[in-house]
């Protein structure tokens, strides 16, 4: 019961991941082919064995028989490859006494797990003047035996290539799982972004008459945060595609105005918000910049602790955006520009805002950079020559 146990432990994970439909075909076949080379095998074997015996008797019997009619003696030396018995008739001399057969018995019988053949030999004169008997392997056994090896042989050969089948199908279909892992997660965080603004629209839609203002406000609170989901998604898919020209516009207006726009977010988590913006120019997409700011203030406020500080600092060298938090562990800091890579489940996303930052700032020659510790994360985005002080 303990075996079945494991075995059945051993395949569950087939069972689970469908991967058993695969393993039952790889194994019927392999064992289809094995089969049919084992009978193969042992049908030429089986002839070897019956052949075999029969050659030897024969071949003896035929050297023994062309000595003697050349006037030749048999001795002990024609014996020396084979367990035999042979005496002189006419003088009673054993010439070779390996063993000792019955009498009375047939010209071939079973002696044990052998078989004797006996025979007698003439001379010139044809007169029987020899009696030899030989004991050959008794084909019945020797077949028997074949057919156990065949069969321990075949189980131990299937076995190693259930084993291998086994390991080959689970590392090829591995990616697949792992992927099929991942759509089944993002479809589920999807659809947890998605309804948390839902609910929220909702319930301020149904309790707008007690407080107006308020859940006026958590309805724009809310839109924002769905059109930012819908705007990463859809930059995912359309990155480099689009928006490639260069402008020259005000990056500190756009900087206010993204701040502005995060204002509601700001007031909801009770973040203290501290500036310094130089009067810079940039010469760059106007849309994509304004996406990596979005992403990267939006960030902030997202891991930013409640009753936290964010503090945004603009020059004509880079834009180094920081807030206060738990921060991100310095073995993490590598991947944090990875497409769908989080380190914190409780603040939901997909792991998708930082990879656009990334991403938009190697197409617009800008380079991005992260530094976390003390209880405080700062990104940093150097312009590289693109931006110029008013």
């Amino acid at each position: 019961m303990s075996l079945l146990k494991s075995i059945k432990k051993a395949f569950a994970p087939l069972s689970d991941r469908q991967i058993l439909p695969i393993f039952l075909l790889y194994f019927i076949t392999s064992a289809a082919f094995l089969v049919f080379f084992a009978q193969m095998f042992y049908e030429r074997e089986k002839h070897f064995i019956l052949d075999r015996d029969v050659f030897i008797v024969r071949d003896l019997q035929h050297h023994l028989q062309n000595k003697l009619q050349k006037n030749g003696e048999i001795d002990d030396d024609d014996f020396d490859d084979v367990e035999a018995f042979a005496v002189n008739l006419k003088t009673g001399e054993e010439i070779e006494d390996d063993f000792e057969p019955r009498e009375g018995m047939p010209s071939r019988y079973k002696d044990g797990t052998s078989s004797v053949v006996q025979f007698y030999l003439k001379n010139r004169l044809g007169e029987e003047e020899y009696y030899v008997a030989v004991k050959v392997a008794d084909p019945e056994f020797a077949i028997l035996t074949l057919k156990l090896k065949i069969i321990f042989f075949s189980f131990m050969i299937l076995l190693a290539i259930l084993v291998i089948a086994y390991f080959i199908i689970r590392l090829s279909l591995r990616p697949l799982y792992r992927r099929i892992d991942f759509l089944n997660g993002f479809i589920r965080d999807t659809t947890h972004e998605i309804n948390t603004p839902l609910s929220v629209i909702l319930m301020s839609i149904e309790m707008f008459e007690t407080d107006p203002k308020k859940y006026l406000n958590n309805i724009k609170t809310a839109s924002k945060t769905i059109s930012t989901l819908y705007e990463d998604l859809t930059l995912v898919k359309l990155s480099g595609k689009e928006d490639v020209a260069a402008t020259s516009f005000s990056l500190s207006e756009l900087v206010r105005e993204r701040i502005g726009y995060f204002g509601l977010n700001l007031e909801q988590k009770n973040i203290n918000l501290s500036t310094q913006i130089a009067e810079v120019q940039l010469r760059s997409s106007y849309k994509k910049t304004r996406k990596i700011i979005d992403n990267l203030l939006s960030n902030a406020i997202k891991y930013c602790d409640e009753n936290g500080s964010v503090n945004v600092n603009l020059t004509p060298a880079a834009l180094a955006i920081s807030n206060s938090g738990a921060g991100i562990a310095k073995e993490n800091l590598p991947w944090i520009f990875d497409l769908y890579t989080r380190f914190d489940e409780r603040n939901g996303g997909f792991g998708i805002g930082l990879h656009i930052v990334k991403t938009f700032c190697e197409e617009l020659g800008f380079k991005i950079s992260c530094k976390s510790g003390g209880g405080l994360t700062e990104f940093r985005v150097e312009f590289g020559g693109s931006a110029v002080k008013i």
